[in-house]
């Protein structure tokens, strides 16, 4: 009868890893949401790309379509990334998570600077 065994009897220690596991799953849900709602928001804004291609400062609008086009792609991939990230189990659901964010960061700083708006 190691500490597992005492461990499963005393309920500070139950309710210690209950506390934890709800904290995690509620930073998970946080982190979820906040993804999705920059996938809805990078979607908006390269729809209003489209929307107003003579106001973008390329020399044709073919190019202002191929970046409207390149930007959906990879805006549609971190989509799927995120829906296959959700199904996963620990560690890598977390993993693929902060992957999601990172490249969302980096889409972001591209649509910026493609408008003209600096980031921090």
């Amino acid at each position: 009868m190691g500490l597992n065994h005492a461990a499963a009897g005393n309920p500070q220690t139950e309710l210690g890893v209950q506390s934890k596991f709800q904290q995690r799953v509620e930073c998970e849900c946080a982190l979820d949401n906040e993804l999705e709602n920059r996938i809805k928001n990078l979607d908006k804004i390269v729809d209003s790309l489209l929307a107003t291609p003579d106001q973008m400062s390329f020399s044709s609008k073919p190019h202002v379509l191929n970046l409207v086009n390149d930007l959906r792609v990879k805006i549609k991939a971190s989509h799927n990334l995120l829906r296959v990230a959700k199904l996963l189990s620990e560690p890598a659901r977390g993993s693929m998570f902060w992957k999601i964010r990172d490249s969302l960061n980096d889409l972001e700083e591209s649509v910026a600077s493609h408008i003209g708006v600096k980031t921090s």
